[in-house]
Order: structure tokens, then C-alpha cells, then sequence
């Protein structure tokens, strides 16, 4: 008697399909980003922070007064030297948090280029510090 012996299709997995999906999914990523509407240059209305929570533990805090002076723990620094003197702080003081106190009357420019050049040194995460609202009727413009 002859026996036939079966021989069972050798499975293959085609990658040329696959590759193409992830170049396909890789191009449209690298568009999506590209196309992508930064956050920062949106028109948007900010709005008003009437609560809060009270910062606990130790804080290294920098203070923008009213004419664009800056602070670290009560000690007057320049924009240039902001960076040093709050990671010199960090490492001698390494769990206090990082908060800035901005003047009411305060410029906004001044709070911008600090968070910004606190966030380029690797130090962006920071809280902010402000006065608790009094109850004065003023409630936040409400979205049309």
C-alpha cells in the first residue's frame, strides 16, 4: 500500500502589508502634529479662580511685584539669575514646593517670562499663589 504524506502549508506572514499600515499610521501622525492649533495662541477668556487650596509644607516662593520685580524666598534676583538661585534652593531644600506670587497690579509679561523660563529649565511645575475672593457678588463671565 502507498502512503501519501501530508505536508501542511507552511504559514507566512506577509509584512509588506504591515509595514505599509505603520508608514501610513508614522505620515499621519507627523501631519496631524504639524497641522495641530497650538494652545498658546488661542483666543480664550481666562476665568476667575475663586477657590483654592492652602499650600502645605515647606515653599520656595517667587514673588512679581507690582513694577516687574522679582523675588526668591524675599531675596531681589534678576530674570538671568532666576534659574541658579531656585535650584540652589532645590537642592537644599528638595521636597518644598515651588509657588509664584504675582502682584494684583502685577504685569503680566513678567508672570509669563518666569513660568517660562522656570518650565525651560526643567522647572515647570509650580503652583500659584493668590487671595482667597471675597463674597462680592462677582460671579465669572459665563461662555455664550
Amino acid at each position: 500500500m502507498i502512503r501519501f504524506r501530508r505536508t501542511s502549508p507552511e504559514v507566512r506572514l506577509e509584512m509588506t502589508p504591515m509595514i505599509d499600515v505603520i508608514f501610513l499610521l508614522l505620515t499621519f501622525f507627523i501631519f496631524a502634529l504639524v497641522l495641530m492649533v497650538r494652545a498658546d495662541v488661542l483666543d480664550v477668556k481666562l476665568p476667575q479662580i475663586g477657590a483654592g487650596q492652602e499650600p502645605s509644607g515647606e515653599l520656595i516662593t517667587i514673588a512679581i511685584e507690582q513694577d516687574g520685580r522679582v523675588a526668591v524666598d524675599g531675596q531681589a534676583v534678576e530674570l538671568g539669575e532666576l534659574v541658579e538661585r531656585v535650584k540652589a534652593l532645590r537642592s537644599e531644600r528638595p521636597e518644598a514646593r515651588l509657588v509664584i506670587a504675582v502682584d494684583r497690579e502685577g504685569r503680566l509679561g513678567v508672570f509669563i517670562q518666569v513660568a517660562d523660563t522656570l518650565a525651560g529649565a526643567g522647572l515647570g511645575e509650580f503652583g500659584i499663589i493668590g487671595t482667597q475672593a471675597e463674597e462680592d457678588g462677582l460671579e465669572p463671565e459665563k461662555e455664550p
